[in-house]
């Protein structure tokens, strides 16, 4: 199982990156929504998503997140515990990402 948190900034609109291929400028949240969703679609119950806005009371839920997210630029996705890619939402490099994780997990 791969956990995918994408930690976002609300209804702040992401126009670097996005790369869901609507060709439509998202907020953080909905693209993050689009994401999961194709995840899921590719994964099935391999992978666990959860976005989180930077500005909520969640985000104290991770406070190793806290530590660092001054460093990224969000969004931020953080796989496993790991920040692997910040500043947009690219579904092929982050289901790659995700491929690898499954695959070192195979016995």
């Amino acid at each position: 199982m791969v956990d995918i948190t994408v930690f976002g900034s609300g209804d702040s609109h992401e126009h670097e990156g996005c790369n869901c291929g609507c060709g439509h400028a998202h907020s953080m949240r909905e693209a993050a929504e689009l994401l999961r969703k194709a995840l899921i679609e590719k994964f099935g119950d391999q992978v666990s998503f959860r976005y989180v806005d930077v500005f909520s009371e969640e985000i104290m839920d991770f406070p190793a997140v806290i530590k660092v997210i001054n460093q990224y630029r969000l969004p931020l996705t953080v796989l496993n515990g790991e920040p692997r890619f910040h500043g947009g939402l690219s579904l092929e490099k982050i289901s790659a990402a995700v491929a690898e994780l499954i695959g070192s997990e195979q016995p």
